[in-house]
């Protein structure tokens, strides 16, 4: 059962679409970067992937969440609060960050946008560094139709009790330690 929240925003353009042949920075178990390869790939044996993302509220304290599209390689068609993706060659979290947020939502800067944590996840591509940032939008946002289908702003409550299912654990966790309830 999924319910629907009160300030839906329509799908906009897409600013930059996201390609596999990208190259991504490999890290060791303490996030140093050591290697490069392609994004599609895996790492090599013993090193983990870097992602940034971010988790957007209003200034009534609600959250940001979207409908990844069927067509997302990666928990398609679920729910989600964390905008991001893979940190690229070069990259700092931040600055990734940035990018998926002007990339997914058409926001070309978040003023005040803040590391919350940093934890290794295991996910369907195998093992990773997960940055999270915290943001607190200013203006709605211009969703991206390929990755985006649906978003709109929720009471966190709402997300933590299963109101929109299925959600993908990660962004679950985030509202978990970011919205204490």
């Amino acid at each position: 059962m999924s319910a629907q929240p009160p300030e839906p925003y329509a799908p906009g353009a897409r600013i930059s679409p996201a390609r596999p042949s990208e190259r991504v920075d490999y890290v060791d178990p303490r996030d140093r970067v050591v290697a490069q390869g392609g994004r599609s790939g895996g790492p090599p044996d013993g090193l983990l992937k870097r992602y940034a993302a971010t988790v957007c509220a209003d200034r009534a304290g609600r959250v940001l969440l979207y409908r990844r599209t069927s067509s997302t390689p990666v928990y398609p068609d679920h729910y989600d609060v964390l905008i991001g993706g893979a940190v690229r060659t070069g990259e700092d979290y931040r600055a990734a960050a940035l990018r998926e947020l002007r990339e997914e939502l058409g926001w070309t800067d978040a003023p005040g946008l803040a590391e919350a944590y940093r934890i290794r996840v295991d996910d369907p591509h195998g093992a990773a560094f997960l940055t999270v940032h915290r943001w607190t939008a200013d203006r709605p946002p211009r969703p991206d139709p390929r990755e985006v289908a649906w978003c709109g702003f929720v009471a966190p409550l709402t997300v933590v009790t299963g109101g929109y299912t299925p959600l993908v654990p990660a962004g679950a966790e985030a509202v978990r330690r970011l919205f204490p309830l």
